[in-house]
Order: C-alpha cells, then structure tokens, then sequence
C-alpha cells in the first residue's frame, strides 16, 4: 500500500504555479520555458504517480497493458523530470547559451539510455515487470536513482567549474535546490512507498522560481513592462540565434518634464506610454530602462519605420493622467541584426549611449539615430575606456613637435601633445579623445599630468644642449573653471624645481571669447610667472580688442589661416602680422608642409615655425636623439 498524504498539497502548488505563471508577463526566454516545461512534468508526474500506485493496488481487476501503461508513463515522466532539473541550471544561469556541447550531449544521452531501460521494461523487466501478483521491481530499478542522481552531481560539477562567471547568490541557489533534490531521493530510497519525492521537487521548484523566474527580476515596478534585466537576458539569446530589430524611444527632456509635471504625474505618464506600447505592438516585447526611455523589439521582418511613425503619431496627442494633460517630445535609437553586434552587453551600451543623446534638448524631435554601423560608437567607447586607464595607470604620453626659430632655422621650442593607446596598443590622437576627457571631466586629471610630465622632461634633460629655450603645455578652458589652477600648477613647478618661464601656456582663442572665468585663472597664473600664447588664432571669432585684453607674449596663427593664404594672397595675413608685431607680440605659423611655405611666413614677420616640414610630433626619447648636441 502506498501512503498519498504528500500528493495532495505538491499537486495544489504545482497548479498554484501554473495559474501564476500565465497571468504575469513572461519574457520570451529558454529559461522560462524550460521552467514551465519542467512544472508542467511535474505536475504530470504526480499525477501518473498517484495513478499507476492506484492502478496496481487494484491490479487484479484491470487489464495488465494498463498497469504497463501507467507504469511505464510515470518512469519516463520520472526521469524527463531529473533531466529538466539540469537543463534548468543550464538556462538559468546561461551555460547552454555557450559553445560546449560536451555535457548537454553527455546530459542527454544518459537519459536516452535510462528511458531505453524503461521502454524495454515490458520484454526484459529491467525497470519494473508486472505479472499475476501485480507490479514488481525488476532488477535495474536502481538506474532511477542513479539517473537523478547523476544529473544533480553533473550540475554541481558544471556549476563549480564555473563558478566565476556566476554570482554568490546564484551558486548559493543553485546549490540549495540540487541539496533539497538529493533530499528526496534519498527519502525515496528509504521510504519507497511514501510519494513524498513530489513534495520536495516542489520546494526545489521554488527554490528556483523565487532565484531565477521570480517577474520582479525582469519587470520595472513602475508601468508593469520589462526592465534592463529583460532586454539584456532576451538579446543574450537572441543576438547569435535570430534576426531581430529594435526601436526605442527617449522622452525629451525627461528631468525638465518631471520639474514642470512632477515626479508622481510623469511616473503616471510613463505607465501610460508603456501601457500604450504593449497595446500598440502586441507581437513584440517592451522594455522600459529608466528616464523615460522604452524599448520595442522584434523580429527581423519589425517595420521600424512604420512602428516609428505610429509613435511619433500618438505623441503628437497628449498623455491624460487624472487631472494632468502630459505634452511629451520623443526621439529615437534604431538597430537591428545586420549591425554586427554580437554582445548584448555592447549593445546596451551603445543604446544608452544614442538614448542619451536622442533625449537631450538640441537633438531634432521625431529623429532617429540609426546604430546599424555601430563601428564609430565602438571606437569611441574604447577610446573612452582607454583614456580612463591610461589615467588611472598614469600612462599618459607626451610628444613632443619642435617650434623653430625663423631666420636661423634653429630649434627655439617644442609644443608639448598628449597621446594615449587604445586596447590594441595603437596611438589614438588627441581630436579623438581631448573632447571625451572634456565632456567626461577627466580633462583636469589628464591636464595636471601631460603638465607634470612636462616638467619632469624640463628637470631631466639638458635644455641648453638641445637649444630648447621653453615647452609649450595646452590648457583646456575646462581646466579653467578650477579656481585651484594656479595653485595646482605652481605646485608641481615647485616639485620639479622647473621656473615657470620654461612651461609656456597655450589658450585656444575660442577659450577666451567673453569668459571671466578664464581671465580670471589666466591673471591669477600670469601673477605666479606663467607666460602665455595664443593658439589657433584665426579658428574662431578673431577680435584684437579681445585679445589686447589678455597678457598674451606670443600668437600662433592657425594653419587653417595660413594655408588660406597661400591658396589665395592677398593683404590681410601681412597686414595682421604686422599689427601684432606693432603690438609687441610674438608670431607662430603653424602648418608649415614646404621650405617654399618657410621663406614666405618668415618675410611676412613671422618669428616662429611650427609644421610637419620640419617634423611631426615625436616621442620624447626621438625628440631627444634629433636635436640632442653631438657628443
């Protein structure tokens, strides 16, 4: 006789799971349909339990095919359980989505084998054989433990191995369920006419629902649609699997919108787009990421052009929350498979960082930024994350171009350029990444060290064998806005034991067009010993009244300007020469490519030459071998 007092409560909860499941949104994942498969096998395997225990207490009154049936169907049901177990592991923490077949072929073939001996069972009587007595254990019954056994030890094996690309609390999890199964086999064994095994499959299944399908992991809390969560666990499996195309939107001015409606209204208006979003485009699934950002994605045949249109259509009527009339401005983002991503993460990144830009006020309303040619905002992301090591290592190098003295043709000067090398070791130029150190803020970390390693080439070379008589150090207007600049600088003067007449300044002239801020740092700096000079003069708005204003010793001519000249001559160049030269200053040509380019520059005025006719930016220890004094 077999004792059912178990079999009651596991089947509620089993049904209690089903009923939950498809009345919360479900993401369209392996793992979640691996985890209703194995409920609902499990829910099948209770239920053949109970019935082949009841057939074969009454099997002197049923047929034997049907005793052979239902026995039969609960061992193969029994073992396909042990087996989702497995592959639930596998999809949950992402191991099937990796290119090592070995164990799932391994996984799936001890379990052909053991279904094999169950299926023989009614010809060999491995498993189980039934004859005039009833059921009996045949003499490989065993093989059901050693199955389940097997899978929970290939899991732990599976999961330890890899146990650095999983969090604590997922192995922890992990752990815990195959410890609660191993419990229940083990009870079996002991106590085989109990059908207890359900009840602790159960308390796995739960185990694994409150770590991995709980839907507050995937869904945002505020409008009931998926979260980041969801998008990156969907475009990890969907990305090397299948064609898909993506759509997101970004609500303008999101921070501005939550000033002017309030926080409570906007989250209500947030509900609403979501809600309208699901509505809209019930074949795809929605994500919401955060600051009024959404997300639509599909199949690769998803019309993003037409789902745009009915977007932007939509917005252009307002969003009714209680007693507000929501008035909102979208932009969009658009990707798709051919974009040649293959890493979900990279691809979030690479959203966020167009939604970004989509939602900011100068970005057109209604416009889209396509990412299918993501190769520019890889480069970026790179160069970005290489100026960030290269600071944080202090790896940072100088270059050095010379500035020659005119009429002799003599080294006089070098201007000092930063340089920094991407994950491949390449050089990566400054118009690349300065803008990046400028909108990051990392611009004062990189300026105090290009400076420092300035002085430190000033102390540690014989400047007067070179014929160097100073460097010139660019400062950015954002270093400017420090209003511990020039105590910072003199600092690291005073470090290197370096005059400051050796480090000449340099300022972009559209870095003092009309800003107190920066004639303020430059007064501050000039009363400390700086010297400065004017670069790119002629790039900008060119205002000698602006320029008289600061104590400029020295103008360097854009090469824009320059070259200019030389494709069409007139007065203005020579005559602006000649004024600054009325005015005590100094003058650079920059762009100097020809000795032809030279001659002329210096008959104009010019005193000093700067261009790749002389030499190219080189590193420090080239710059010294080329102009270091014959020993």
């Amino acid at each position: 006789m077999w004792n059912f007092s178990y079999v009651g409560p596991s089947l509620l909860v089993t049904l209690v799971f089903l009923a939950y499941y498809f009345t919360v949104p479900r993401l369209r994942i392996r793992c979640n349909r691996t985890f209703l498969l194995l409920v609902v096998t499990d829910l099948a395997v209770l239920a053949a339990d109970v019935v082949s225990s009841l057939a074969d207490e009454a099997y002197a009154s049923l047929p034997r095919g049907l005793l052979w049936f239902w026995n039969g169907l609960f061992f193969v049901l029994f073992l396909l359980r042990a087996y989702l177990f497995y592959l639930m592991t596998l999809d949950a923490l992402g191991f099937r989505r990796q290119p090592n077949p070995a164990k799932r072929l391994l996984g799936a073939a001890v379990l052909v084998v053991s279904e094999l001996f169950v299926l023989s069972s009614p010809f060999t009587g491995a498993v189980f054989y039934i004859d005039d007595l009833g059921y009996h254990r045949g003499a490989f019954y065993d093989i059901i433990y050693y199955c389940f056994l097997f899978y929970i030890l290939l899991t732990c094996f599976t999961v330890f191995r890899h146990r650095s690309q999983v969090s604590r609390y997922e192995l922890v999890s992990t752990v815990a369920f195959n410890a609660i199964l191993l419990a229940g086999i083990v009870i079996r064994f002991l106590f085989p006419r109990y059908l207890v095994m359900g009840m602790f499959c159960q308390l796995a299944i739960i185990v694994i629902f409150l770590s991995f399908e709980n839907p507050q992991i995937y869904l945002s809390g505020r409008n009931g649609v998926f979260n980041t969560n969801g998008l990156r666990a969907v475009l990890e499996e969907t990305i090397p699997r299948r064609p898909y195309r993506l759509l997101a939107l970004a609500v303008k001015n999101y921070t501005e919108m939550r000033g002017i409606y309030g926080g409570e209204q906007l989250d209500r208006g947030m509900v609403l787009v979501g809600n309208y979003l699901k509505t809209a485009f019930p074949r795809q699934q929605v994500f919401y990421l955060r600051s009024g950002w959404f997300v639509v994605l599909g199949d690769g045949k998803m019309d993003t052009a037409a789902a745009r249109q009915t977007i932007l259509e939509r917005f252009r009527s307002s969003w009714s929350s209680k007693n507000v009339e929501l008035y909102l401005e979208v932009s969009f983002a658009a990707v798709s498979s051919g974009s040649g991503i293959t890493v979900a993460d990279k691809l979030l990144n690479h959203l966020l960082v167009s939604l970004e830009q989509a939602a900011q006020p100068d970005f057109e309303t209604g416009a889209v930024i396509e990412l299918d040619n993501l190769r520019k905002m890889e480069r970026e992301l790179d160069i970005k994350r290489s100026l960030e090591r290269s600071l944080e290592r202090e790896e940072v190098e100088i270059y050095l171009q010379p500035l020659i003295e005119g009429r002799s043709r003599t080294l006089a000067g070098a201007e000092v350029l930063c340089r920094i090398r991407d994950s491949a070791g390449n050089v990566v130029p400054p118009a690349l990444f300065i803008p990046l150190a400028e909108k990051s803020g990392h611009i004062n970390l990189l300026g105090e060290q290009v400076f420092e390693q300035a002085c430190r080439f000033v102390r540690d070379h014989d400047l007067e064998a070179m014929g160097l008589r100073w460097l010139n150090v660019n400062l950015s207007p954002v270093q400017c806005m420090r209003t511990d600049l020039s105590r910072r600088y003199t600092a690291i003067l005073e470090r290197y034991a370096v005059p400051p007449e050796r480090i000449h300044l340099e300022i972009t002239e559209q870095s003092v067009s009309d800003n107190s801020m920066v004639e303020q740092q430059i007064e501050e700096l000039k009363a400390r010993g700086f010297l400065f000079s004017l670069d790119d003069y002629g790039s900008g708005y060119s205002n000698l009244t602006r320029v008289k204003r600061y104590p400029f010793f020295n103008i360097k001519l854009d090469m824009e300007v320059v070259w200019d000249y030389f494709r069409d001559r007139d007065e203005l160049l020579p005559s602006l020469v000649r004024a600054f030269k009325d005015m005590d200053y100094s003058v650079t040509a920059e762009g100097i490519e020809t000795s032809a380019m030279a001659d002329v520059m210096v008959d104009i005025g010019c005193d000093f030459l700067q261009g790749y006719y002389f030499a190219q930016p080189l590193p420090i220890d080239r710059f010294v071998e080329k102009y270091a004094a014959p020993v």
